[in-house]
């Protein structure tokens, strides 16, 4: 047999796969340059889930230890205030004391048997005095279990306890949520970046803690299990020996909890850096506004001021953005946040710089009436929003005149049981009423937000919600509440939510104000949207007692334990991530339900158009025929937030600063992650149009070139920038004026934050304490027009019919297609053009063709030629 020698020349099978391999280069490379498009950033995996060896399970038929469970922990680095899933496997089962299994939550009142308990404590290896909720939280850890008699109040001197109790299931698994605090929340935890501290996870598996018998002078013997149930007098196994007053049965000053504690597993946690982390320094910015990006604001503070170049951002997040965009105009704050573009004319040069995108959340706790466990999935559409925030529902009690014949609650409510049926399949049960002698409505923060600017305009775009507005009963025949009719009521949208319906059923007695009933069914928190989620994590309606106490006060409503909780809250994704909060889906034009996920945002903000004016994007609500219309996969509360930065009269060193703000966190701020600078949980990273939109507003904040926002252009006489800083009344003219002393320099303090997000070291309006300026001078050409925003068509303004007119459209020409997908689109595109123009002949040289064949013997001769040649 003949063997062919091999030829020096031939590649082999690679030569012949060559096209192959260059189209997939070809693909590689298309992806490497797609731009982030739809927010598609690299996510920073948290994988700090943490999971550790459980106690041995004890076996009560057995009176025996069988093999060790398991703890896991679903975060345990980088932590801020936030809610942690914990699950177990391998437990005893819970049951109540005559045997019967526990499915249930646990309610304090009751004796059951091998429940588990949940703490937060200070430090990596804590005693039980270091445990927040345990009976001897804060006692003398030299003592251990044997305390000296202590005031009752002391388990949890800061907050209401955050312990958890829970049950395992007859499988011998179980799992619980638990809000974890930092040193914001709770000084005496102390838990912070240098302070690791941990969870406790104890199963009451009983024991005589306390000498019941007498036969041991007085110590523990937990291996005595005679006690664990059966006793009429004292239950070991129960949760209740846990409680506080049990350390003094019998004037023993010995606590009941020694038993479960030699059971307890430790799963150490440790904290994310905050801004009170960082060192002590004057503030280079400030910025105000918009309380929905707090949680995102916090993880970004904290990067850039702990970073190799430091850089300190003065934060105040509440009072609302109408008055930060006021502030900012005002120059009392140099960068204000914001979801809604201002529609005056420019009363100083300024750009809209996106900074993220995030969702508006319709949380819910409300648990199976049945099980006791939480509800984790919920419908609602417009119209069921629209009767809950105008007092639609008519009360428990005696009818009410302006509310007569509706429904008593939301989940009697005919249009809430068709959208949220009880079936076998699901197996839930809805509560029956919402409790107590008031009906129970959304908990929702008060004064004036763009948050509440865009659900009440969201829901008067929605037909069936307008029509329910405008007096039109649904098809049940629930009407709206006489009181929120126009005239009387000037309709939706509003900035604010404020009751307008305070009467009742009967008239006003000594103990009992019926004549003004409903004045106490609903109370928009003025705390903003801290206290509105503080509300639902606490169990806490927002209605007060109608009866007043004898010096005429009206108390809150009492707190709705675990297992019996109807309680809704508006806020932002992200705090209802951070929390873990069920959050609803919610109706959008297209007829689809979508929760506030990465992928209803990123659906909505490509449907999006653009104000040409300010050049900043808005969901078209009301705008017929738009891609938003259509879209099934779009949330409806979807928004886009901004900072509006100034482009003229700022000193070079606070230019600079507010440049290096934008860059730093629309570049390495995009990043999905939980560390500092990351984007936090519940934020959706900016589209490569919107990050080349931020950078374009650095360059012009650095520049000072006086640029407005989208197409406006500086006005013959333009406005003087009004007075200065807190200290000072300087004023700066904008763009081709004059110098002057800037108003929007400062040398305050930058303070830390607390628990409501509000900035120390400033006032409520993020002003400087000190009320220094600097100065500056103001100098520079008359701003040109700009061009409309990327994707933007300003030919025309969509307008609603009807009851719509009321809802607040987007400028410029909703587009037929998604414009995010059009510019995502165009650089594959192009790519795919270079690889044919490129690839097309390369493939007929290199593809094994005759053709090609050919071409390649002919340039091996010339190849072989050349090297022949002395």
């Amino acid at each position: 047999m003949r063997i062919r020698e091999p030829d020096p020349g031939d590649r082999g099978w690679w030569h012949r796969r060559l096209p192959a391999l260059a189209l997939v280069w070809a693909v590689v490379a298309a992806l490497a340059v797609v731009p982030v498009g739809l927010g598609a950033v690299p996510e920073a995996r948290a994988d700090s889930v943490k999971t550790v060896q459980g106690p041995k399970v004890w076996i009560p038929e057995k009176k025996g230890y069988g093999p060790e469970g398991s703890v896991t922990v679903s975060q345990t680095e980088n932590l801020t205030n936030q809610v942690l899933q914990v699950s177990w496997s391998g437990f005893t089962p819970t049951r109540s004391v005559t045997g019967k299994p526990v499915i249930k939550a646990i309610k304090d009142s009751e004796d059951i048997a091998y429940a588990v308990r949940i703490y937060e404590c200070k430090g990596e290896n804590p005693l039980i005095t270091d445990c927040y909720g345990s009976t001897l939280y804060g006692g003398e850890a030299s003592l251990g279990f044997e305390q000296k008699a202590r005031p009752s109040g002391l388990e949890a001197p800061e907050l209401r306890s955050n312990m958890v109790i829970a049950a395992t299931g007859q499988d011998g698994s179980g799992a619980a949520s638990i809000e974890v605090w930092n040193k914001q929340q709770s000084v005496g935890l102390g838990c912070d970046a240098a302070n690791p501290c941990s969870l406790v996870v104890e199963p009451n598996y009983g024991g005589d803690p306390i000498d019941y018998y007498k036969l041991r002078k007085g110590q523990a013997d937990c291996e005595d299990h005679r006690m664990d149930v059966g006793s009429q007098i004292f239950k070991a196994a129960t949760d209740s020996t846990l409680r506080p007053g049990m350390e003094n049965w019998k004037t023993r000053n010995r606590s009941s909890e020694q038993c479960a504690w030699g059971h307890h597993v430790v799963v150490p946690l440790h904290f994310a850096p905050t801004p009170d982390d960082c060192a002590a320094a004057a503030a280079d910015l400030r910025a105000q506004g918009l309380e929905m990006a707090n949680r995102a604001m916090q993880q970004w503070r904290s990067g850039l001021c702990l970073g190799s170049s430091p850089l300190t951002v003065q934060y105040a997040s509440a009072g609302g953005e109408p008055q930060a965009r006021t502030a900012f105009f005002g120059g009392t704050t140099d960068v204000a946040l914001t979801a809604r573009p201002d529609q005056s004319p420019p009363a100083r040069p300024y750009v809209y710089a996106p900074l993220t995108t995030t969702g508006i959340s319709v949380v819910f706790a409300i648990d199976d009436r049945t099980t006791g466990r939480q509800i984790r999935d919920l419908r609602l559409n417009a119209r069921l929003l629209a009767k809950l925030l105008t007092q639609s529902y008519d009360s428990p009690g005696d009818p009410i005149k302006s509310v007569a014949g509706n429904p008593t609650c939301l989940f009697t409510d005919p249009e809430f049981i068709k959208l949220n049926p009880q079936t076998e399949a699901n197996g839930i049960h809805w509560p029956t009423s919402c409790g107590g002698i008031l009906t129970v409505f959304p908990s929702v923060a008060g004064g004036t937000t763009d948050l509440t600017y865009q659900v009440t305009s969201w829901i008067a775009s929605d037909p069936e919600a307008a029509r329910f507005l405008d007096g039109e009963p649904d098809p049940w025949g629930m009407r709206i509440d006489t009181f929120y009719l126009r005239p009387q009521f000037p309709g939706y949208p509003v900035e604010a939510f404020q009751p307008q319906d305070f009467t009742g059923p009967g008239v006003s007695t000594t103990t009992v104000d019926l004549a003004h009933w409903k004045q106490y069914e609903w109370n928009p928190s003025l705390l903003g949207l801290s206290r509105v989620a503080r509300n639902i994590l606490e169990g806490k309606p927002t209605c007060q007692q109608p009866n007043s106490e004898s010096d005429g006060r009206h108390l809150d409503c009492p707190v709705q334990a675990p297992g019996e909780r109807a309680l809704l809250a508006i806020m932002d994704a992200g705090q209802a991530k951070a929390f873990s909060m069920p959050e609803a889906a919610l109706l959008n034009p297209a007829g689809a339900f979508v929760a506030p996920e990465r992928s209803g945002f990123q659906a909505a903000v490509a449907d999006m158009t653009v104000d040409a004016a300010t050049g900043v994007q808005q969901l078209p609500y009301g705008a017929a025929d738009t891609a938003y219309s259509r879209d099934q996969k779009a949330y409806p509360l979807t928004t886009v937030q901004y900072a509006m930065v100034p482009t003229s009269g700022v000193p070079e060193a606070k230019a600079g600063a507010i440049a290096n703000f934008l860059k730093s966190v629309t570049n390495g701020g995009q990043v999905y992650g939980i560390e500092p600078g990351q984007l936090a949980p519940g934020f959706l990273a900016l589209t490569a149009a919107q990050r080349a939109q931020a950078q374009d507003a650095a360059a012009h904040v650095a520049a000072q070139d006086g640029k407005l926002p989208g197409n406006q252009a500086a006005p013959p006489n333009p406005p003087a920038v009004a007075g200065g800083t807190s200290g000072g009344g300087a004023t700066s003219a904008p763009a081709g004026g004059s110098g002057g002393s800037s108003p929007v320099s400062d040398n305050g303090s930058a303070g830390g934050t607390a628990p409501d997000g509000t900035g120390t070291g400033s006032d409520r309006n993020g002003t400087a304490t000190d009320g220094s300026t600097a100065a500056g001078t103001g100098a520079g050409a008359p701003a040109a027009a700009a061009p409309p925003a990327a994707g933007a068509k300003p030919t025309g303004t969509p307008t609603a019919k009807g009851p719509l007119s009321a809802a607040p459209v987007a400028a410029g020409t909703p587009l037929a297609d998604r414009s995010g997908l059009a510019r995502l689109l165009l650089p594959v595109a192009l790519i795919a053009g270079l690889v044919l123009v490129v690839g097309g002949p390369a493939a007929l040289l290199l593809g094994g063709t005759p053709a090609g064949d050919k071409a390649v013997a002919a340039v091996r001769r010339g190849w072989s030629r050349l090297r022949r040649r002395p």
